[in-house]
Formats: C-alpha cells, structure tokens, sequence
C-alpha cells in the first residue's frame, strides 16, 4: 500500500475545545491513520466575517500530520464524518449579497491543508489549502511541526513563511 502524508488543522470555538481536538485527534488516527507529528494548541482570534448574529468566540487550532494509505479524496471524506460525528452541521455554509463567505462558530473544522507535496484543483477539494498562506492560525502551527517543507505552489518553506508573516 501506498503511504501518504498529510497535514491537517483543527479548529474550534465552541464546547470543550480541548476534549473535542483529542476525540479528533484519536479518531483521525482510527480512520486516516497514524499521527506522526502534533502542534501545539494556538488560541486564535475569529477571522473572517462571521453571519449575523453569530458571537466571535476565540478559536484553538492545532497542527497535526498523518500517515495514510488513502488518497486525498479519502482523507476528505473521513474527515467531514468525523465533523458530523462531533457535532459539526452538514451545511454551515452561507454567503453574503456580494460572495464574500460568512464564517459559522463550530464545534470542529478539519481542513486538508497539504497531501504530500500535490497540487489538487477540483471542485471538492483544492490543495493546499488555498487560503493557507494568509492565515496566520494555520501557518503557526504547522511551521512548528513541518518547518522545512516546501509549500508546492508558492516554493517556500513553512518556516519562511511564517517567518514572513512577523
């Protein structure tokens, strides 16, 4: 069997942050595979524009990578059950008049951020994750944990970038 890494980045702002990332975390281990490498918890603020109405909680976000046999497409779709089954809606999607995304507090988001060093453009799944780079929540931690890896599309190093964003 094939094996894979892939780097995923938990986030919540919602429930027992820390008790949730652990069910995460143990579960991602179950169904995507081994964890070779965890950050450390980052208390963030909310970014984006959140829907109306919807309190801006703190959010904790985390690091972690795994070692898999599944293609990235399989990644994906472990992922989203283990939302559902930690209480993440099927649909927590919604937009303002002009496109811009409105941002949902939840109990948990897992996003695929790398899958080794590909390059995926699909219309269920884009990797990395194309936001990425603009998020300091998510460059932080996985710096901490994969400094040397090399973004695929921008060709710098974790560390650079984060470094960029000082």
């Amino acid at each position: 069997m094939e094996s894979h890494q892939v780097m995923l980045l938990l986030g919540s702002n919602l429930g027992d942050r820390a008790a949730v990332f652990a069910a995460a975390r143990l579960r991602i281990g179950e169904t995507v595979g081994p964890l070779v490498a965890v950050s450390r918890e980052y208390e963030t603020e909310p970014w984006g524009t959140f829907a109306a109405g919807e309190r801006q909680f703190s959010f904790l976000n985390q690091a972690v990578v795994a070692r898999t046999g599944l293609s990235a497409f399989g990644v994906l779709e472990a992922i989203q059950q283990i939302e559902r089954e930690l209480g993440r809606p099927v649909h927590d999607s919604e937009y303002a008049p002009g496109g811009e995304r409105l941002y949902r507090s939840r109990t948990i988001d897992i996003d695929i951020l790398f899958f080794d060093s590909e390059v995926i453009d699909t219309e269920q799944l884009v990797v990395p994750h194309p936001r990425f780079p603009e998020r300091r929540f998510a460059v932080e931690p996985a710096a901490e944990i994969w400094p040397e890896f090399v973004h695929p599309a921008l060709k710098i190093s974790l560390k650079d970038l984060f470094n960029s964003l000082l």
